[in-house]
C-alpha cells in the first residue's frame, strides 16, 4: 500500500541553482511514502536505481523506479549494494517525478531490518527528517591513515572535503540566444551526464564530492573525484602556451597572491555552464579564486565566468568551500551507462 503525504517544502528553487545532477525534475514541495518490496537493483554512477513493487489503495500492483544519489556518496553514507537486497520488504520517502509516473527521488528508506538510511541528507534536513544539528558525514579512517595525512599534508595540497550547501543559486544574465537555448534543453535527451560523459568548466568544479592538490614538477594537479577529472594548473614561467587545444576543462593558468591561488582557465570547449542546459560558448573566460584559511583547515572557492556570447555581464558562482579531513580520500567513480542508455 501506498500514499502520498503533501509537505511544503522549506527550499526555495531560484532561477538557476546548482543542486547537482539536474534534480530538479523531482518536486520539491510534497513527499510520497511508497511501501513494497524490492525487484531490481542498480548500483552505479552517477545514480543508483532501484525498483520497489507495491499494491495501490485499488488492490493493482505497481512498479516504482527509485533514483538515489551517487554510489560515493551512499557509501560515505554507510550505504552499499548489501543495503537492498532483492524481495527486501522497504519504505521509501522520496520526491515525485514532474515528468514520470511512479517515480521517486529517494530521500530516507526504511530496510526490512527497520534500519532508516538516509539517501539524501540536505532534503532529509529540509523536510525536518533529521536534526538541524546533524553531523556531516565523515570518512571512517585508521589513527595510521590520519596521521599519515597529516604528515603529508602541505598548504592547499592535500584531499578537500566539500562542506558546501547544495540548493543555493543565482538567476543568470542570459542573452537572448542563450535563454531560447536553455528553455529547449530536455533533460532526458540532452544531459550529458546521463551518457556518462565527464562534466567540463566550470561545472566540473560544482562538485559535492572530494578534491585533492597536488605538485607535480612546477605545476598543480587538481583530480576531482567526480568523473574521475583530472585538471592541470600550469604554473612554470612561460605556462602561457600558445593556442592551445580547446578541452572540456580547459587550459588553466595559476598565480599566488598571499594565502590565494588565483586561477584563469580559458579555451574551453565544453557546452554548458551548470548541469541545468545553461549554454556557454568558447569564448568563455574563467578565474577562480581558491584561499587558504590562517589554520590551513579550510578552502573557499569563488570563481567569476565571462562569456560575451551567453551572458550579458560576468558572473561571479556561489561561493563554496572545503574542509579537510584527514583520511578522506578521492574514490574511484567510474560511470556506467545501464541497459537502457548508450
Amino acid at each position: 500500500m501506498r500514499f502520498v503525504v503533501v509537505i511544503f517544502s522549506l527550499l526555495i528553487l531560484p532561477v538557476v541553482t546548482f543542486a547537482h545532477h539536474a534534480l530538479f525534475t523531482y518536486d520539491d514541495s510534497k513527499l510520497v511514502e511508497v511501501r513494497g518490496a524490492v525487484r531490481s537493483a542498480l548500483w552505479r554512477n552517477p545514480h543508483i536505481l532501484f525498483t520497489v513493487s507495491s499494491v495501490s489503495n485499488s488492490g493493482q500492483e505497481e512498479l516504482w523506479e527509485i533514483e538515489g544519489l551517487s554510489v560515493n556518496y551512499m557509501e560515505r553514507a554507510g550505504i552499499n549494494s548489501d543495503s537492498f537486497n532483492i524481495g527486501d520488504s522497504v519504505v521509501v520517502l522520496g520526491l515525485p517525478s514532474k515528468r514520470d509516473k511512479n517515480s521517486l527521488f529517494a530521500i530516507l528508506t526504511t530496510s526490512e531490518s527497520g534500519r532508516k538510511l538516509v539517501m539524501s541528507r540536505d532534503r532529509a534536513r529540509a523536510f525536518g527528517l533529521l536534526e538541524e544539528n546533524t553531523e556531516p558525514i565523515r570518512p571512517v579512517a585508521s589513527n595510521e591513515q590520519i596521521a599519515l595525512a597529516i604528515r603529508q599534508a602541505n598548504g592547499i595540497h592535500r584531499v578537500w572535503t566539500n562542506t558546501s550547501r547544495t540548493g543555493g543559486g543565482i538567476s543568470l544574465p542570459l542573452t537572448d540566444v542563450a535563454r531560447a537555448a536553455k528553455e529547449s534543453w530536455n533533460q532526458p535527451t540532452d544531459d550529458i551526464a546521463l551518457r556518462c560523459e565527464p562534466a567540463g568548466m566550470p561545472e566540473a568544479m560544482l562538485s559535492p564530492f572530494p578534491i585533492e592538490f597536488l605538485q607535480q614538477d612546477d605545476d598543480i594537479i587538481v583530480r576531482l573525484e567526480e568523473w574521475d577529472n583530472v585538471r592541470t594548473i600550469h604554473m612554470g614561467i612561460g605556462s602561457n602556451e600558445k593556442n592551445p587545444p580547446a578541452t572540456s576543462l580547459g587550459y588553466s593558468v595559476g598565480r599566488w597572491e598571499g594565502r590565494t591561488l588565483v586561477v584563469r582557465t580559458e579555451d574551453i570547449n565544453y557546452p554548458y555552464l551548470d548541469d541545468l542546459g545553461t549554454p556557454q560558448s568558447e569564448a568563455v573566460e574563467i578565474v577562480e579564486r581558491f584561499t587558504l584559511s590562517e589554520d590551513e583547515n579550510r578552502l573557499d572557492w569563488v570563481a567569476t565566468v565571462v562569456d560575451p556570447n551567453t551572458l550579458t555581464e560576468p558572473v561571479t558562482l556561489p561561493m563554496m568551500h572545503w574542509e579537510w579531513v584527514p583520511g578522506e580520500k578521492i574514490k574511484p567513480y567510474n560511470c556506467t551507462l545501464n541497459d537502457n542508455q548508450g
